[in-house]
């Protein structure tokens, strides 16, 4: 992370009932012992949230947590640059699904079972940010990132249907990356972190997971940027980093795509990519047919349809028009099963967010992409960026293009947890320890 949180924002068990630490509790064992308690609880949260083990209706157990621990959190948000703003973006968002859900009611089909679970999952990753900025105030970055990623490794269903096709591109390559990029974070080291990237990209091209050997293949790059001299003024330099990354994610596309276009991710990949390449002309549309579909939609019903709404003949319609305008076939089960046959899945947080709350989805968009690229220019400015908090902006920045809303809130909420600023009072200075 590139800045480590401020020392006021030390509390104990004692903040749930609106007490802060005094500058002498310290000595006191008592407070000592809530702080141990405080950062136990921190840590099985971070645990239980990662996990994401389900309950009815899209809540999860780490959701009903957050909940409990609300009046711990909340008085952490103001302490962070846009916490109250994203919270209020997360709620506008979710209430305005429900008012279009209840203005499609008649001339769509709607379910109210749809619409919570929708709803739920919003409003629980909003409440789990919650949650992260909080346990940033008691644990180190680097636990912080390991407790999640253990939760991610223990959420594995081992006999779930993608374990058995593809284990590690669809199981075990993000929990694995998350809790090795955490542990690194301890030694400092940018050669070690450059190591274990390396190797699991090595992993990621053997697998044949295109998006994670190039999601991989940046943040190393941007790992060594890092090497480079400081600039003399940080506006500026934070300016200039988020151009740079512009320049570097072009780069890293163009030479990704070479490098599977020649075979270094295996024949399978190769013929796949360019058979991809030839129908669209493009290797993200030909691999991401979903962003016609949304594109078509957008331009049809710009203010989304509604967290309970089922997508009608007629929108169906519009998407597979969109996707055959890149010469995509959607006359298939994919695109009828899996991107309306339960709602809405557009195969990006953006699209999906849009499609289930409408403007104000689109917004909170908005607002996650500013935080994201905000948070990586800081760090990365100030070449304090770990090689973990730069593999989930980009993985998320991926996402928001081009993974589906619901898969992805998880490592968001993590990124999102590490990556807010904190405010610093007259006469603090930032601290990348």
């Amino acid at each position: 992370m590139a800045v480590a949180d401020p020392s006021p924002l030390r509390f104990t068990a004692g903040s749930a009932i609106g007490r802060t630490v005094r500058p002498d509790a310290s000595s006191d064992s008592h407070a000592d012992a809530w702080r141990t308690i405080s950062r136990v609880v921190a840590a099985l949260s971070l645990v239980i949230i990662g996990a994401r083990i389900q309950l009815p209706q899209g809540l999860t157990v780490g959701y009903l947590v957050a909940v409990l621990l609300l009046p711990v959190w909340i008085s952490v948000l103001p302490r962070y640059r846009g916490g109250v703003l994203l919270m209020a973006l997360g709620g506008a968002a979710a209430l305005n699904g429900y008012l279009l859900t209840g203005l499609a009611r008649g001339s769509a089909h709607t379910g109210n079972g749809l619409a919570l679970q929708n709803t739920f999952v919003l409003v629980g990753t909003m409440l789990a940010i919650g949650v992260m900025l909080w346990a940033r105030t008691l644990l180190p970055l680097w636990s912080v990132g390991l407790f999640f990623g253990i939760g991610l490794l223990v959420g594995i269903d081992p006999h779930g249907i993608l374990a058995g096709g593809n284990p590690w591109k669809f199981v075990f390559a993000v929990p694995v990356a998350v809790i090795a990029l955490s542990i690194a974070m301890v030694r400092k080291s940018r050669g070690l972190e450059l190591v274990i990237v390396v190797a699991l990209a090595a992993l990621s091209a053997a697998s044949d997971a295109r998006s994670g050997f190039a999601i991989l293949l940046l943040t190393g790059v941007l790992v060594v940027w890092q090497l480079r001299p400081t600039s003399n003024t940080k506006r500026a330099s934070t300016a200039r980093v988020l151009l740079g990354l512009l320049l570097v994610a072009g780069i890293a596309y163009n030479v990704g795509q070479s490098l599977i276009v020649d075979g270094a991710l295996g024949e399978a990949t190769q013929q796949r990519t360019i058979a991809q390449i030839n129908t669209s002309g493009s290797l993200i549309l030909g691999g991401r047919p979903e962003l016609a579909a949304t594109a078509a939609l957008m331009q049809h019903y710009p203010f989304g349809f509604g967290s309970g709404s089922y997508a009608s003949s007629t929108q169906v319609l519009v998407a597979k028009q969109g996707m055959m305008a890149i010469n995509y076939d959607p006359n298939n089960g994919y695109v009828d099963n899996f991107m309306f046959g339960t709602g809405f899945e557009l195969h990006s947080m953006i699209g999906d967010l849009w499609a289930n709350y409408g403007i104000g989805g689109l917004l909170l968009s908005v607002g996650l992409l500013w935080y994201v690229l905000r948070g990586l220019g800081h760090s990365v400015a100030h070449r304090a960026a770990s090689a973990l908090l730069i593999y989930l902006a980009v993985r998320t920045l991926w996402s928001l293009f081009f993974g589906p809303w619901y898969s992805s809130a998880t490592l968001l909420t993590l990124l999102i947890g590490m990556t807010l600023l904190p405010r610093l009072g007259a006469g603090e200075k930032e601290s990348t320890t």
